[in-house]
């Protein structure tokens, strides 16, 4: 009776100690399956082989467990796509990549086996495997996240022998809720196989899905792009979501497993939201644009938050990578460049090279050191508190809040001249500030007209050890950073992420500033 006793004191300990202390949660599945058919006896290709297989390898550094099939007839391919399917039923991330021909009939999209023995249209039906297939296999999963990317428009092969076959694909009506849905070319067009290892498409998404912190949508934004390059505008891609929350290939802070997850009710997306939500609101409650009573200077209010701070899109410098997640805490910035005229009202003189540009013409010629001396008798004089942004303030106000803008205002070069001063329409010379179109905060000609000092010290590595919040740039350094490109340069040296610097005590004619607002000084 006693030993009895004793067992049950046991057990109920060992349920008490078990609650306490709960098992940790298996990380989630990450599964994709990955085909590449090339050896077709009608239109071989030269690299869906080559895009499968590295297209798997990026996948498994990522984490996923991968399915990979290359050259392979009907009934393996559907055989791997059932495969596929019941595995998905464990839930998770499920992936499906496909490199090869792909056609439509009569608005359904067919991947072409190999060995498909197609002499007429019918036969696509009984020789080709229709891709819904594949989002019926997830749909009956019900694994809740899922990321379809299909390179297969490819030039049809079989078009002769057909009457009604269309060009490319044709866009899916519906997949499965939580279905990310990427084509390699837009509806009713065809993708390149490419001359080199990989096709167009497959190497920008190699390339782009491993940068850390970049959600789905940005990878594929950045792969449109750096296609419509490469491509010269003949081939744009075109994705579907019905996502709710983020996916993430690479988080930030990734530590080399590969990860994801749906930030959109997790206990740190609340956490996050909550403490952004309350430096908004602290924030907003001080106002809207702030006027300076001296000089007339006008101020916008940015609000906190956190963006990947670097180059984004692929063509940028080293100094300007690794692309990392900064934060900032909310302040305002001028909404102009500071004028000549703000300037003489402080100081007295102009050194600017512009004179005859006028009073709303930016201040130049001004030295760091300058500039220092113009902000502490402006604080004198105004009771207030104004210094120069940091690096990441000013680039997060000109990428509108950190969000993905080559250019302050546009990503579109096309566009560029409708909002910034730049080499093609400058005349070779600085303007009046506003003349050209707000980004989309409120802030004028952030690129491009003059550069602009910021408050950090220059290091080429600064990005490879910087804080994640608030980075004020490094410790120890001789020159200072300047952004934002001015009125001799080309595009590429105006861009949002671009960093430059120069002595602190060196002034230019295309050198000038705009300043930040600290919040808390007397109104």
């Amino acid at each position: 009776m006693k030993s009895a006793i004793g067992r049950m004191i046991l057990v109920s300990l060992l349920f008490a100690l078990l609650q306490a202390f709960p098992a940790q949660a298996a990380p989630e599945q990450r599964l994709a399956l990955v085909i590449g058919n090339s050896n077709y006896s009608s239109g071989p290709l030269k690299n869906p082989v080559n895009d499968a297989s590295d297209i798997a390898v990026s996948l498994q550094k990522l984490g996923f467990t991968v399915l990979l099939k290359k050259n392979v007839n009907i009934k393996e391919m559907e055989a791997g796509i059932e495969d596929f399917g019941n595995r998905l039923k464990r839930g998770g991330v499920g992936l499906f990549y496909f490199a090869g021909h792909g056609l439509q009939v009569n608005g359904i999209n067919y991947l072409i086996p190999v060995g498909a023995k197609i002499d007429k249209e019918s036969d696509v039906k009984y020789e080709a495997v229709d891709a819904g297939k594949i989002l019926d296999e997830m749909a009956n999963a019900a694994n809740g996240f899922n990321i379809i990317i299909l390179d297969a428009c490819r030039d049809n092969p079989f078009h002769q022998q057909f009457r009604s076959v269309s060009r490319g694909l044709a866009i899916v009506g519906s997949a499965p809720k939580g279905s990310y849905i990427s084509y390699s070319t837009s509806p009713g067009q065809v993708a390149q196989d490419g001359d080199g290892r990989n096709s167009p498409f497959a190497a920008a998404l190699i390339k782009y899905m491993k940068e850390p912190g970049w959600t789905i949508e940005q990878v594929f934004k950045n792969v449109r792009h750096r296609l419509s390059q490469d491509t010269l505008g003949k081939q744009v891609p075109w994705e579907l979501s019905s996502l709710e929350g983020d996916f993430f290939f690479v988080p930030f802070n990734n530590k080399g497993t590969g990860y994801s997850r749906d930030l959109s009710d997790s206990k740190d997306a609340v956490a996050a939201r909550t403490k952004q939500s309350t430096k908004e609101r602290s924030f907003l409650a001080t106002g809207d644009t702030f006027r300076d009573t001296v000089t007339g200077m006008e101020f916008i209010p940015v609000n906190a938050g956190c963006f990947p701070m670097g180059d984004s899109f692929g063509d940028g410098l080293p100094s300007e990578r690794p692309l990392h997640e900064v934060c900032v805490d909310s302040f305002y910035l001028g909404k102009y460049e500071v004028t000549q005229g703000q300037w003489k009202k402080i100081m007295g003189g102009n050194p600017s090279h512009f004179k005859d540009c006028g009073e709303n013409c930016p201040v130049e010629s001004v030295s760091w050191a300058d500039v220092q001396s113009f902000i502490a008798e402006m604080n004198n004089l105004s009771g207030q508190k104004y210094r120069l942004p940091t690096e990441a303030e000013w680039e997060y106000a000109a990428r509108d809040g950190g969000k993905m803008v080559k250019w302050a205002g546009t990503s579109s070069e096309s566009k560029l001249t409708d909002y910034a001063w730049y080499d093609a329409n400058s005349g070779d010379k600085a303007h009046q500030t506003g003349r050209k179109k707000p980004n989309a905060l409120g802030f004028y000609d952030m690129s491009g007209n003059v550069w602009e000092w910021t408050n950090d010290l220059y290091s080429e590595t600064y990005y490879q050890k910087s804080s994640r919040d608030n980075p004020a740039g490094p410790q120890e350094g001789e020159n200072r950073v300047l952004r934002g490109g001015c009125w001799l340069d080309r595009p590429a040296d105006v861009r949002s992420s671009l960093r430059f610097f120069f002595a602190p005590k060196t002034g230019f004619k295309s050198i000038g500033f705009r300043l930040v607002r600290i919040s808390g000084g007397s109104n």
